[in-house]
């Protein structure tokens, strides 16, 4: 055999590897379902739709504790000087003393309503992700709602972990601030596992879940981890150059990169599963489906009709 005929089956045989690879797998699916596109609409509509409902939060938390969001804010990103500055000028707002507390919990369950869309996103994204069909209807609106509800509080959580980040860092060092990342990734663990379950309506077994869910919560806490490196001298250096709005340019980055996060580290966790699957039953075509999305999947496949003979002139 000459050289370049062995040199041709070895490139061959390392294109086959890689296309059959996560990675080759990956990247085609993120062209097929066009994640990228669903990562940008995500983080539209966490400008659009969460910021605000984190402001209103924080107004009745403002209103109840005296702490307010940027207060929360600083700490989760670890800000300090100019920049936590630039953020408590953005989301530091003294409520008028004439707005009533239902007032501002009424704009807090309005803001409620309108993060459903950030619900309907993520549901859209993850039944590509898992070759579903898309649900619609008044059950799968409520399951939104439900789950905006969840954001809300996990935001909460997070941001209220983050808080204590300083406080230990200052007792303890290095260990404290390791036991907060591991905290606050356990929770975006847990509320991803349980969100993607939630969204596609029990469609896809916990365990096929599991992997999706873990890799989010890996991937977040490092990003969380670096943001507080990063973030605080990027904000400085924008809102020196560009005023205010360069702080917002800089959060709106920062909820993109996190948007990509989400949704490919639950692609990483499905490819994993179903390698997992194949190996393990390579005859089973649905093997991590539940029952609710087997029928779910059958219900969806429309019939072909055969194409009409072409008419033949005389």
């Amino acid at each position: 055999m000459n050289r370049p005929e062995s040199s041709r089956r070895l490139f061959e045989a390392g294109r086959g590897w890689l296309a059959n690879s996560i990675g080759g797998r990956g990247y085609r699916r993120i062209r097929e379902i066009d994640l990228d596109t669903h990562a940008l609409a995500l983080c539209a509509q966490q400008v659009l739709c969460t910021a605000p409902l984190i402001v209103a939060i924080g107004a009745v938390l403002q209103r109840l504790t005296g702490r307010n969001a940027a207060y929360y804010m600083i700490r989760f990103f670890g800000l300090e000087g100019n920049s936590a500055d630039a953020v408590d000028r953005l989301f530091s707002r003294t409520v008028p003393a004439s707005i009533s507390t239902i007032a501002l919990v009424l704009a807090m369950i309005t803001a409620l309503v309108f993060t459903t869309s950030v619900a309907a996103v993520h549901q859209r994204a993850f039944e590509l992700i898992w070759t579903l069909p898309r649900l619609i209807g008044v059950a799968s609106y409520l399951r939104q709602l439900i789950w905006a509800v969840s954001l809300g509080v996990y935001s909460i959580v997070v941001l209220g972990i983050g808080r204590f980040s300083r406080y230990l860092f200052d007792d303890l060092g290095w260990p404290g601030l390791l036991c907060i990342a591991v905290a606050q990734g356990f929770g975006t663990f847990l509320f991803y596992w349980w969100s993607q379950r939630w969204l596609l309506a029990g469609r896809v077994t916990w365990r096929a879940l599991f992997p999706g869910a873990f890799v989010v919560g890996a991937l977040t806490t490092i990003m969380f981890r670096l943001t507080r490196v990063i973030l605080p001298g990027q904000i400085s250096w924008q809102v020196h150059a560009y005023g205010l709005v360069g702080g917002v340019f800089v959060l709106s980055v920062w909820l993109m990169i996190l948007s990509v996060v989400i949704f490919g580290g639950v692609l990483l966790g499905a490819l994993m599963s179903e390698r997992h699957a194949h190996k393990l039953n390579p005859d089973t075509a649905r093997p991590l489906l539940t029952e609710v999305g087997l029928a779910s999947t059958a219900a969806d496949v429309v019939p072909v009709e055969p194409a009409a003979e072409p008419v033949q002139r005389s």
